[in-house]
Protein backbone atom coordinates (compact mmCIF):
# COMPACT_ATOMS: atom_id res chain seq x y z
CA UNK A 1 0.00 0.00 0.00
CA UNK A 2 2.85 2.38 0.86
CA UNK A 3 4.52 1.58 -2.49
CA UNK A 4 1.31 2.42 -4.41
CA UNK A 5 0.94 5.68 -2.49
CA UNK A 6 4.57 6.57 -3.18
CA UNK A 7 4.21 5.82 -6.91
CA UNK A 8 1.03 7.94 -7.18
CA UNK A 9 2.75 10.79 -5.35
CA UNK A 10 5.73 10.66 -7.70
CA UNK A 11 3.42 10.62 -10.75
CA UNK A 12 1.49 13.61 -9.37
CA UNK A 13 4.69 15.61 -8.78
CA UNK A 14 6.10 14.75 -12.22
CA UNK A 15 2.82 15.72 -13.95
CA UNK A 16 2.71 19.04 -12.14
CA UNK A 17 6.34 19.74 -13.01
CA UNK A 18 5.58 18.99 -16.66
CA UNK A 19 2.53 21.26 -16.66
CA UNK A 20 4.44 24.19 -15.21
CA UNK A 21 7.34 23.58 -17.57
CA UNK A 22 5.01 23.42 -20.57
CA UNK A 23 3.23 26.66 -19.68
CA UNK A 24 6.53 28.45 -19.08
CA UNK A 25 7.90 27.01 -22.30
CA UNK A 26 5.12 28.40 -24.56
CA UNK A 27 5.20 32.22 -24.28
CA UNK A 28 4.18 32.58 -27.94
CA UNK A 29 0.93 30.71 -27.25
CA UNK A 30 0.32 32.84 -24.16
CA UNK A 31 0.89 35.97 -26.27
CA UNK A 32 -1.77 34.80 -28.72
CA UNK A 33 -4.27 34.03 -25.94
CA UNK A 34 -3.56 37.37 -24.26
CA UNK A 35 -4.35 39.10 -27.55
CA UNK A 36 -7.66 37.23 -27.97
CA UNK A 37 -8.74 37.77 -24.36
CA UNK A 38 -7.84 41.46 -24.27
CA UNK A 39 -9.67 42.16 -27.54
CA UNK A 40 -12.76 40.45 -26.13
CA UNK A 41 -12.41 42.40 -22.87
CA UNK A 42 -12.74 45.75 -24.69
CA UNK A 43 -16.51 45.34 -24.57
CA UNK A 44 -16.29 44.93 -20.79
CA UNK A 45 -14.34 48.12 -20.19
CA UNK A 46 -10.73 47.09 -20.89
CA UNK A 47 -8.44 49.91 -21.97
CA UNK A 48 -6.82 50.37 -25.37
CA UNK A 49 -3.36 50.26 -23.82
CA UNK A 50 -4.10 46.78 -22.45
CA UNK A 51 -4.03 45.61 -26.07
CA UNK A 52 -1.31 47.93 -27.36
CA UNK A 53 0.97 46.70 -24.55
CA UNK A 54 1.21 43.40 -26.46
CA UNK A 55 2.65 45.01 -29.62
CA UNK A 56 6.26 45.98 -30.25
CA UNK A 57 6.95 49.57 -31.35
CA UNK A 58 8.30 48.23 -34.65
CA UNK A 59 5.22 46.08 -35.25
CA UNK A 60 4.32 45.38 -38.87
CA UNK A 61 1.29 43.52 -40.13
CA UNK A 62 -0.65 42.85 -43.28
CA UNK A 63 -4.16 41.61 -43.89
CA UNK A 64 -5.84 40.08 -46.91
CA UNK A 65 -9.60 40.35 -46.54
CA UNK A 66 -11.82 38.10 -48.70
CA UNK A 67 -15.38 39.44 -48.69
CA UNK A 68 -18.60 37.60 -49.51
CA UNK A 69 -18.31 38.22 -53.24
CA UNK A 70 -14.75 36.86 -53.29
CA UNK A 71 -13.10 40.24 -53.84
CA UNK A 72 -9.74 40.81 -52.15
CA UNK A 73 -8.83 43.81 -50.00
CA UNK A 74 -5.18 44.17 -48.94
CA UNK A 75 -4.00 46.41 -46.12
CA UNK A 76 -0.74 47.00 -44.26
CA UNK A 77 -0.64 48.03 -40.60
CA UNK A 78 1.74 49.46 -38.05
CA UNK A 79 1.19 50.10 -34.34
CA UNK A 80 -0.45 53.49 -35.02
CA UNK A 81 -3.00 51.79 -37.28
CA UNK A 82 -3.78 49.26 -34.55
CA UNK A 83 -4.30 52.13 -32.11
CA UNK A 84 -6.77 53.84 -34.49
CA UNK A 85 -8.71 50.59 -35.00
CA UNK A 86 -9.01 50.13 -31.25
CA UNK A 87 -10.31 53.71 -30.91
CA UNK A 88 -13.03 52.92 -33.46
CA UNK A 89 -14.11 49.84 -31.50
CA UNK A 90 -14.05 51.53 -28.10
CA UNK A 91 -15.76 54.77 -29.17
CA UNK A 92 -18.65 53.03 -30.92
CA UNK A 93 -21.05 51.96 -28.18
CA UNK A 94 -23.19 50.05 -30.67
CA UNK A 95 -20.34 47.92 -32.00
CA UNK A 96 -18.69 44.88 -30.45
CA UNK A 97 -16.22 42.28 -31.67
CA UNK A 98 -15.53 38.74 -30.47
CA UNK A 99 -12.65 36.36 -31.19
CA UNK A 100 -12.61 32.62 -30.49
CA UNK A 101 -9.63 30.32 -30.94
CA UNK A 102 -10.53 27.41 -33.20
CA UNK A 103 -7.21 25.57 -33.44
CA UNK A 104 -3.46 26.02 -33.56
CA UNK A 105 -2.01 24.63 -36.77
CA UNK A 106 1.69 25.40 -36.21
CA UNK A 107 3.87 26.49 -33.32
CA UNK A 108 7.60 26.94 -32.94
CA UNK A 109 9.14 28.28 -29.76
CA UNK A 110 12.70 29.58 -29.41
CA UNK A 111 14.33 31.20 -26.41
CA UNK A 112 13.85 34.78 -27.60
CA UNK A 113 11.41 34.36 -30.49
CA UNK A 114 8.34 32.32 -31.36
CA UNK A 115 5.98 31.70 -34.26
CA UNK A 116 2.39 30.54 -34.05
CA UNK A 117 -0.27 29.98 -36.72
CA UNK A 118 -3.86 29.76 -35.56
CA UNK A 119 -7.37 29.58 -36.97
CA UNK A 120 -9.57 32.10 -35.17
CA UNK A 121 -13.32 32.60 -35.57
CA UNK A 122 -14.64 36.14 -35.38
CA UNK A 123 -18.04 37.74 -34.95
CA UNK A 124 -18.99 41.41 -35.03
CA UNK A 125 -22.21 42.88 -33.71
CA UNK A 126 -24.03 46.16 -34.25
CA UNK A 127 -26.76 46.98 -31.73
CA UNK A 128 -26.33 43.39 -30.49
CA UNK A 129 -27.29 42.06 -33.93
CA UNK A 130 -24.86 39.84 -35.80
CA UNK A 131 -23.19 42.03 -38.41
CA UNK A 132 -20.57 39.63 -39.73
CA UNK A 133 -18.89 36.36 -38.94
CA UNK A 134 -16.02 34.49 -40.46
CA UNK A 135 -12.57 33.00 -39.99
CA UNK A 136 -9.07 34.40 -39.69
CA UNK A 137 -5.78 32.59 -40.23
CA UNK A 138 -3.19 34.46 -38.16
CA UNK A 139 0.58 33.98 -38.37
CA UNK A 140 2.09 35.76 -35.35
CA UNK A 141 5.78 36.33 -34.68
CA UNK A 142 6.66 37.22 -31.10
CA UNK A 143 9.98 38.36 -29.66
CA UNK A 144 11.33 38.71 -26.15
CA UNK A 145 12.55 42.21 -25.25
CA UNK A 146 13.54 43.18 -21.70
CA UNK A 147 11.91 40.03 -20.31
CA UNK A 148 8.63 40.86 -22.06
CA UNK A 149 7.07 39.10 -25.03
CA UNK A 150 5.59 41.28 -27.75
CA UNK A 151 4.00 40.81 -31.17
CA UNK A 152 6.38 42.10 -33.84
CA UNK A 153 4.71 40.66 -36.95
CA UNK A 154 1.22 39.44 -37.83
CA UNK A 155 0.18 38.17 -41.26
CA UNK A 156 -3.56 37.56 -41.45
CA UNK A 157 -6.06 36.22 -43.96
CA UNK A 158 -9.62 37.15 -43.04
CA UNK A 159 -12.54 35.42 -44.78
CA UNK A 160 -16.10 36.65 -44.34
CA UNK A 161 -18.54 33.73 -44.25
CA UNK A 162 -21.81 35.45 -43.38
CA UNK A 163 -23.08 38.98 -43.10
CA UNK A 164 -26.52 39.89 -41.82
CA UNK A 165 -26.12 43.64 -41.42
CA UNK A 166 -23.83 46.10 -43.16
CA UNK A 167 -23.63 48.60 -46.02
CA UNK A 168 -26.36 48.50 -48.66
CA UNK A 169 -26.78 50.02 -52.12
CA UNK A 170 -30.04 51.27 -53.63
CA UNK A 171 -30.61 52.14 -57.29
CA UNK A 172 -33.63 54.40 -57.85
CA UNK A 173 -35.59 54.82 -61.08
CA UNK A 174 -38.31 57.47 -61.29
CA UNK A 175 -41.21 58.20 -63.63
CA UNK A 176 -42.12 61.76 -62.83
CA UNK A 177 -42.75 62.62 -59.18
CA UNK A 178 -45.29 59.89 -58.37
CA UNK A 179 -43.84 56.56 -59.50
CA UNK A 180 -40.51 55.04 -58.45
CA UNK A 181 -38.81 51.66 -58.59
CA UNK A 182 -35.96 50.77 -56.23
CA UNK A 183 -33.38 47.99 -56.51
CA UNK A 184 -31.73 47.31 -53.14
CA UNK A 185 -28.70 45.10 -52.51
CA UNK A 186 -28.40 44.08 -48.85
CA UNK A 187 -26.42 41.50 -46.79
CA UNK A 188 -28.26 38.25 -46.15
CA UNK A 189 -26.27 35.44 -44.56
CA UNK A 190 -23.74 33.97 -46.96
CA UNK A 191 -24.27 36.47 -49.76
CA UNK A 192 -25.86 39.75 -50.76
CA UNK A 193 -29.53 39.59 -51.70
CA UNK A 194 -31.44 41.81 -54.12
CA UNK A 195 -34.99 43.14 -54.00
CA UNK A 196 -37.04 45.24 -56.40
CA UNK A 197 -39.80 47.42 -54.99
CA UNK A 198 -42.25 49.81 -56.65
CA UNK A 199 -43.50 52.98 -54.92
CA UNK A 200 -46.50 55.03 -55.92
CA UNK A 201 -47.48 58.39 -54.46
CA UNK A 202 -51.21 59.20 -54.38
CA UNK A 203 -53.29 61.88 -52.70
CA UNK A 204 -55.91 61.32 -50.02
CA UNK A 205 -57.67 64.40 -48.65
CA UNK A 206 -54.99 66.83 -47.41
CA UNK A 207 -52.10 64.35 -47.37
CA UNK A 208 -50.16 62.10 -49.72
CA UNK A 209 -49.89 58.33 -49.41
CA UNK A 210 -46.81 56.38 -50.47
CA UNK A 211 -47.68 52.77 -51.25
CA UNK A 212 -45.65 49.67 -51.98
CA UNK A 213 -46.92 46.14 -52.48
CA UNK A 214 -47.17 45.55 -48.72
CA UNK A 215 -46.41 48.88 -46.97
CA UNK A 216 -47.97 52.29 -46.70
CA UNK A 217 -46.49 55.64 -45.64
CA UNK A 218 -48.34 58.82 -44.74
CA UNK A 219 -46.82 62.04 -46.09
CA UNK A 220 -48.34 65.09 -44.39
CA UNK A 221 -48.73 68.56 -45.86
CA UNK A 222 -45.87 69.94 -43.74
CA UNK A 223 -43.54 67.36 -45.25
CA UNK A 224 -43.42 64.96 -42.28
CA UNK A 225 -43.34 61.31 -43.31
CA UNK A 226 -44.95 58.65 -41.08
CA UNK A 227 -44.70 54.87 -41.05
CA UNK A 228 -46.90 52.96 -38.63
CA UNK A 229 -47.71 56.26 -36.90
CA UNK A 230 -44.03 57.01 -36.31
CA UNK A 231 -42.23 59.98 -37.86
CA UNK A 232 -39.31 58.85 -40.04
CA UNK A 233 -38.31 62.13 -41.68
CA UNK A 234 -39.40 65.42 -43.18
CA UNK A 235 -39.05 66.56 -46.78
CA UNK A 236 -40.95 68.30 -49.57
CA UNK A 237 -39.14 66.34 -52.29
CA UNK A 238 -40.66 63.13 -53.66
CA UNK A 239 -37.33 61.42 -54.30
CA UNK A 240 -36.10 62.16 -50.78
CA UNK A 241 -39.40 60.86 -49.38
CA UNK A 242 -38.86 57.54 -51.18
CA UNK A 243 -35.29 57.38 -49.86
CA UNK A 244 -36.55 57.87 -46.29
CA UNK A 245 -39.09 55.09 -46.86
CA UNK A 246 -36.39 52.72 -48.17
CA UNK A 247 -34.14 53.48 -45.18
CA UNK A 248 -36.98 52.60 -42.83
CA UNK A 249 -37.80 49.34 -44.60
CA UNK A 250 -34.15 48.18 -44.58
CA UNK A 251 -33.03 49.57 -41.22
CA UNK A 252 -32.53 46.07 -39.77
CA UNK A 253 -30.12 45.07 -42.53
CA UNK A 254 -28.36 48.30 -43.47
CA UNK A 255 -25.97 50.25 -41.29
CA UNK A 256 -25.41 52.59 -44.22
CA UNK A 257 -27.53 52.85 -47.36
CA UNK A 258 -25.97 54.44 -50.45
CA UNK A 259 -28.33 55.74 -53.14
CA UNK A 260 -27.27 55.75 -56.78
Amino acid sequence: MKKITLILTVIFIVNNMFTVHASNDEPIKKLLMDYINKINDLERGAKKNDVLYLFDEKYSGNTVYVNLSGALVRKNYDKKNISSQLDDIINDDNYSFKLTLDKIVFQNQKENAGIISAVINFESFIDKKLAEKGTMLMDIVGIKIDQRWRIVQNNMIRVSEAKDIGECVCYMYGNGDTKFVTEVYFPAGLEYDQKLESFQITRKDDERIIKTHSNEFSWKGDGTLYYKEKSIGKTKDSRQAIQAAVKELYKDSCVKLVFN
